[in-house]
């Protein structure tokens, strides 16, 4: 019986035989998983693909083992969300990571003067949010360790230059270059990484300058499914607004604990992905209160303070959450 493999099947065959890391390894043989019809004639197909993506794991696992796989482009996450700066040399990412945060930033008018990945703190009102500045990107050339990085990162956000000529080129090719490392994509296969164009959020810099609002126009009209926040350089415009987009962005709640005849603890927030449950921030407590839980009461999104809740009411930002078990 002949495979009949779809055109999407060779797309990510071809991704595959592109890909330098074992991430990009899995991530294209489980879409080629995932494509491929499931009869007779696939089957030693579907045999070898599970081997290979067996293999790809255990190089992973052996190169995570090995003090040679250390990684310099890589960072330890910490606060709400890990957000990724990406974007052409002298754009400005370096000057964003500068005003929003206390990491010590080296800013010059050169090109390259990022040469590792530089994190900083970025506070939005209770929380923090970590942001990366990375070396420019060159698609042509960019290095293992970094798109290693890249899928790392919880978001990311491409920062332009549009005072800058070549500012659409630029765009459009970071764009094509995340398409074909499968991180922007049409359709996102259930347990992998990846964005929708519309998801992307664009920081467009320097728009005071000569060209920015003939530029900025082009690239509205050119991708409209993108949200751009417009920066000024002289004024700093809308710079106080990037906190709240990198948390928007995130998809993250914050959710605060209260002990029984005690105030609630707004001092540290718990962090959940969007749409979590109860029970979800009850395993982020302690397992036990998991285990045992037997009811909760909510303060917030709750039709009246206080209310009593099942297990699997979803919650939403600021709520309170008591827990009994």
């Amino acid at each position: 019986m002949p495979a009949n493999l779809p055109p999407q099947y060779y797309e990510a065959e071809e991704v595959y035989r592109n890909a330098k890391t074992p991430e990009e390894k899995i991530a294209a043989l489980k879409e080629m998983l995932s494509i491929m019809p499931k009869h007779k004639g696939t089957e030693k197909l579907q045999a070898d693909l599970k081997k290979r993506i067996s293999n790809a794991k255990e190089e992973k696992k052996k190169k995570s083992e090995s003090k040679s796989t250390y990684n310099p482009y890589l960072i330890d996450k910490e606060g709400a969300g890990q957000v990724i700066l990406l974007g052409a040399p002298n754009v400005g990412k370096s000057s964003i990571l500068d005003s929003l945060s206390n990491a010590k930033v080296e800013v010059a008018k050169y090109p390259f003067t990022t040469s590792l990945p530089l994190a900083g703190m970025v506070e939005y009102e209770d929380i923090q949010i970590q942001l990366i500045d990375t070396p420019p990107l060159v698609p042509e050339d960019v290095p293992g360790p970094m798109i290693s990085a890249i899928f790392h990162a919880d978001y990311i956000t491409l920062v332009i230059d549009v005072s800058e000529n070549d500012c659409l080129d630029h765009l459009s090719e970071i764009i094509d270059f995340l398409k074909k490392k499968r991180l922007i994509r049409d359709e996102i296969p259930e347990n992998q990484k990846g964005y929708f164009l519309e998801d992307i959020l664009v920081i467009a810099t320097k728009l005071d300058l000569p060209g920015g609002e003939q530029n900025i126009e082009v690239i509205k009209e050119l991708y409209p499914q993108v949200e751009i926040l417009e920066i000024s350089n002289k004024n700093g415009k809308s710079l106080e607004k990037i906190p709240y987009k990198l948390f928007e962005k995130l998809n993250v709640i914050r959710v605060y604990s209260k002990a029984p005849g005690e105030e609630p603890d707004y001092d540290r927030p718990f962090i959940l992905d969007k749409g979590s449950t109860v029970l979800d921030f009850a395993k982020l407590v302690h397992k036990d209160f998991a285990k045992n839980l037997k009811k909760a009461r909510i303060w917030g999104s709750a039709r009246f303070d206080g209310q009593h809740v099942a297990k699997d009411h979803s919650l939403e930002d600021k709520d309170v959450v008591e827990l009994h078990m």
